[in-house]
């Protein structure tokens, strides 16, 4: 009798690891949910309890599903959960739903981008609670299942998401004060909430996270560290604030930044801005109606550089920040003398970021670099700017389709045909028609010409050949 029980133990294990095998590698093995299904459902005829498949085994079916990214993952997870209720009730009592495949189904849900998501993942959760509050206590509800239905309303589109997020928050703090212990909120729950506000882009964003924030910070200070803010709060917090296009933003987005600040500096490492933060608030100095943007942008650039060598190497402006800052610049008003400032401070910026810094331009550097010529100078007086930028373009080997539309955009056409050595229309050069050392650097789809318009291969050739010797 002892051998047969451990050796059933033994084939219920077995059947464990093969399950736990396939989850490792489901990303390898897109037809891992499958195969997953079928060994359950050989064991599922078995009479013997201790070899058939119990709530374990369909929790791991459920991850399988979710770590696949199969489009159906959501509604096997909600399949799976009704399938165990069956079975439970038909005297399979290892099949009993418990708190832990309640909150994976609901992940598979906050997981999904299918419309209606979030509120399918609330229905669980209000299933969920109307067995414990039945006299289920094996599906109490946790933190983790509010938080996950939280971050499921922050990813999904419903414009009511935010609010929906802040009254599951909300009944956290009810049902703890009720005496319901595992539900206690907490920072990530709050972050969530904000990050709900933060892709609401709702008008009234900012001031709702700013309530959230002060009451984190309110808890902290009552000795309930589990909610005090860290840099993700706050960082969500200024990204809110920036959707909210009110007319404080940049000055709320700052006054942020210097909370996080003060916090790094009192000794609270978790609150400590990281090169994310700093570039949100030159995103925000952007997006602001700052007339001197270049120079508030300039200011943020210079602090971070000296931030980033002082105190926290991990603050050092990177791609994000160059291509923020020139973007943000490009969008200084005022004078031309204003403008000109602005553009040499992004031709500074382009030359440190390549030879002091060792950051390569990508695909967002150039459209930027270019947005602030269209902005800033007199293409047609500024003719030697305009050249210096073009062939350090050109050597990027970074000209995509998108670049190539605004370079036609922006300069003259008889500009690009001289550098192209060709007098084609403009209009008619696709970015495949181009010079390879242009393109060498992005990858190019099929040369689909629209409307049977377009260079052909002869003009191509053309085109290629003459600017390899262009000197102009």
């Amino acid at each position: 009798m002892f051998c047969q029980h451990n050796t059933h133990l033994i084939l219920q294990a077995s059947l464990t690891t093969v399950i736990n095998t396939i989850i490792s590698s489901t990303k390898r093995n897109r037809s891992a949910p499958h195969q997953a299904e079928k060994i359950i459902e050989r064991m599922e005829a078995n009479k013997d309890s201790d070899l058939r498949p119990d709530v374990v085994t369909y929790t791991n079916l459920i991850k399988v599903w979710v770590e696949s990214g199969h489009s159906r993952s959501a509604d096997r997870a909600e399949e799976i959960i009704n399938f165990l209720h069956r079975r439970y009730d038909e005297g399979y009592k290892e099949c009993k739903p418990d708190t832990l495949v309640y909150n994976v189904a609901m992940n598979a849900l906050a997981k999904s981008d299918k419309p209606g998501s979030a509120k399918r993942a609330e229905a669980l959760l209000n299933r969920m609670q109307d067995h414990y509050y039945a006299g289920d206590s094996d599906l109490t509800p946790t933190t983790q299942s509010f938080s996950t239905v939280i971050q499921a309303y922050a990813n999904s589109k419903d414009p009511k998401g935010a609010i929906k997020a802040e009254k599951l928050l909300q009944t956290m703090h009810d049902l703890e004060e009720s005496g319901v212990g595992n539900v206690s909120p907490n920072t990530i729950a709050y972050s969530t909430v904000i990050l709900a506000w933060r892709n609401s882009g709702g008008r009234d964003a900012g001031r709702c996270v700013d309530t959230l924030l002060n009451k984190m910070e309110q808890y902290e200070k009552k000795g309930l560290s589990s909610l005090k803010p860290n840099y993700i709060s706050y960082t969500n917090a200024m990204e809110a604030w920036i959707g909210s296009r009110q007319p404080e933003s940049l000055e709320k987005v700052e006054a942020i930044l210097e909370r996080m600040i003060e916090r790094y500096e009192a000794g609270d490492t978790e609150s400590a801005p990281t090169v994310t933060t700093f570039n949100v608030v030159m995103k925000a100095i952007m997006h602001s109606k700052l007339p001197a943007k270049h120079k508030k942008a300039q200011h943020l650039l210079d602090r971070m550089k000296e931030h980033g060598a002082l105190i926290d190497k991990r603050v050092r402006p990177n791609q994000i920040t160059y291509n923020t800052f020139f973007s943000a610049c490009a969008w200084t008003s005022g004078s031309a003398e204003t403008k000109a400032t602005a553009f040499s401070m992004v031709l500074n910026a382009l030359i440190e970021m390549q030879e002091h810094n060792h950051l390569r331009p990508d695909l967002y550097t150039w459209p930027a670099i270019w947005s602030a010529c269209r902005e800033l100078l007199d293409i047609k007086r500024d003719m030697a700017r305009v050249n210096r930028i073009f062939d350090l373009t050109i050597k990027s080997g970074n000209v995509n389709e998108y670049l190539w539309n605004n370079l036609r955009n922006i300069l003259p056409a008889q500009y690009l045909q001289r550098k192209l050595n060709t007098s084609d229309d403009i209009k008619q050069i696709t970015v495949h028609d181009l010079p390879p050392e242009w393109t060498c650097n992005i990858k190019l789809g099929r040369n689909r010409q629209r409307g049977g318009k377009g260079p052909s291969k002869n003009n191509k050739a053309k085109v290629r050949r003459n600017a390899s010797v262009s000197t102009t």
